[in-house]
């Protein structure tokens, strides 16, 4: 079922790549920042949790990178969008 709940890219027009961009403004650039900076903390926290082999700290970065991960691509999809 998640298969199909989102477009594939070939059916999304693509971009001339000698259109100009123009630069994010800091508020559409914050929220990216702080996500990346939250899935790495995930994923060091599930690998600490593994070197002393603790199972909560483990599922808990895991939680925390798996769900970041998922902000992450929607605010990808939703900058793509936005841009077509």
């Amino acid at each position: 079922m998640g298969a199909f709940s989102t477009s594939p890219l070939r059916a999304m027009p693509q971009q001339d790549s000698s259109a100009v961009s123009y630069p994010r403004s800091a508020w559409a650039v914050a929220p990216r920042v702080v996500a990346w900076v939250i899935f790495l903390g995930g994923m060091v926290g599930a690998g600490l949790g593994i070197a002393e082999l603790r199972v909560m700290v483990t599922v808990a970065g895991l939680i925390l990178a798996c769900t970041t991960g998922l902000v992450l691509l929607k605010l990808r999809a939703d900058a793509q969008q936005r841009d077509a």
